[in-house]
């Protein structure tokens, strides 16, 4: 009941904190995507901030220096929305790769996109892939690091699975190096369960993977090293 309402209250203050710090920001946009993507990296660090005092959580990051001022590919476990604020606020210039449906949500939609933030259509196949693709090679090319969770969805902590083959065609098309990045933010941030359990989550940035390996020893490369470095494993 505890962890309900702790996830209950932050939930609620994410979406007072967005409406209000989003709604006031909007004349930033006119400023073009770098003072937007700032903005948006300013709320993310706050959310994290708060989520202490509210839920109990905290994080400590491993490995910060592995992440490049220039272009990369950070590509990470997922298992609750913790580590799309953490990374998103921890990168130098970050791009993230988000699906659809989510431009469409008011306020946070409208900068999702003012940011510069990759939307992928998951029903599109093979046009919508080689479009993510494209647009990722784009961001990368400009010096950005790309974030991008290859499960494609969120996982359990301890549990595993495939990864998409987004990532690998990201990797080859854009010869960028891969930040591998681990973490056990599911172990306090119950996203399946809605709950919240006081806590300190680990994030670990992991040794970059070098550009230009084959697909197939890179997606190996990278699922080893993310499993290697998960804190719940």
């Amino acid at each position: 009941m505890i962890g309900r309402l702790r996830h209950l209250a932050y939930s609620a203050f994410l979406v007072v904190y967005l409406a209000i710090i989003g709604g006031a920001c909007i004349p930033l946009m006119l400023f073009g995507r770098k003072t937007s993507r700032r903005t948006v990296q300013a709320w993310a660090r706050l959310g994290l901030f708060f989520l202490k005092p509210i839920a109990g959580i905290g994080y400590r990051v491993e490995g910060l220096e592995n992440i490049p001022h220039g272009g990369a590919i950070i590509a990470a476990n997922h298992q609750s929305m913790w580590e799309t604020l953490a990374i998103y606020a921890l990168a130098p210039n970050p791009v993230i790769v988000l699906k659809k449906e989510l431009q469409y949500v008011p306020v946070y939609g409208w900068w999702a996109r003012a940011a510069g933030n990759i939307v992928v259509d998951r029903k599109g196949g093979a046009k919508a892939l080689r479009t993510m693709i494209k647009n990722a090679k784009e961001h990368l090319d400009a010096g950005e690091q790309l974030i991008i969770f290859p499960e494609g969805t969120r996982m359990q902590p301890g549990e595993q699975s495939e990864f998409q083959p987004g990532v690998a065609g990201i990797y080859a098309a854009a010869n960028a190096p891969c930040i591998p990045a681990a973490h056990d933010s599911g172990r306090f941030w119950r996203h399946h369960e809605k709950k919240m359990s006081p806590g300190v989550i680990t994030l670990r940035f992991l040794p970059p993977i070098p550009a230009g390996l084959d697909r197939k020893s890179f997606l190996k490369e990278l699922q080893t090293a993310i499993a290697k470095g998960r804190p719940d494993l």
